[in-house]
């Protein structure tokens, strides 16, 4: 067994006493969604309320966890804080002025997207050795995805922005709660 197979495995379980936060992330992600889908006639004060909470609250732990999770890179974990930072700035700013303008609003959510779905992706494309890469990367495409129809197509009604955001939502919340049973797994693990 090599030394950084030793490391790997000794920083996963520094992560892996975390597992709860990513669960947290993935419940909160979901309420949401499930939120828009079910009051879609909601003002666009309460969805931009609701949106800009999980960008917020989502950077806020996302920062927080590439603080302490030692095995990736460390330039991947600099980019997840510097980019948790601007979700959550971006979270603050929809919260703050939902009212100005609803393009507004969807091109910052957009942008929180694009945000999350880098670092879901860098995190995959970095931990080589994670086995719950492959539901980083899905989460992270989907982040992507979303994000990008939104800025392709702003002017789409606030209808089919919450539709097409309260699934993405849905599908990230299970892709990261999937994440936090890989990492609750692994707290669990003897070491050794």
């Amino acid at each position: 067994m090599s030394s950084h197979t030793l490391t790997t495995t000794a920083d996963t379980g520094h992560e892996s006493r975390f597992w709860w936060m990513s669960a947290v992330l993935g419940i909160l992600t979901v309420a949401v969604g499930v939120a828009a889908l079910v009051w879609p006639e909601a003002t666009i004060r309460v969805v931009g309320l609701l949106f800009g909470l999980n960008l917020l609250v989502t950077g806020l732990i996302r920062a927080g966890l590439c603080l302490v999770v030692s095995w990736y890179p460390v330039l991947y974990r600099v980019l997840g804080v510097v980019f948790g930072v601007l979700s959550a700035i971006v979270g603050i700013i929809c919260m703050r002025n939902v009212l100005a303008s609803a393009v507004l609003l969807i091109v910052f959510v957009a942008i929180g997207w694009l945000l999350d779905g880098i670092i879901e992706l860098s995190s995959a494309l970095a931990g080589a050795q994670d086995p719950l890469r492959m539901w980083r990367a899905a989460a992270g495409a989907v982040y992507l995805l979303a994000g990008v129809v939104v800025l392709v197509w702003p002017a789409l009604s606030l209808r089919v922005f919450l539709v097409v955001g309260a699934v993405a939502l849905i599908v990230v919340g299970i892709a990261q709660a999937a994440v936090s049973l890989g990492l609750a797994r692994a707290a669990r693990r003897p070491a050794g």
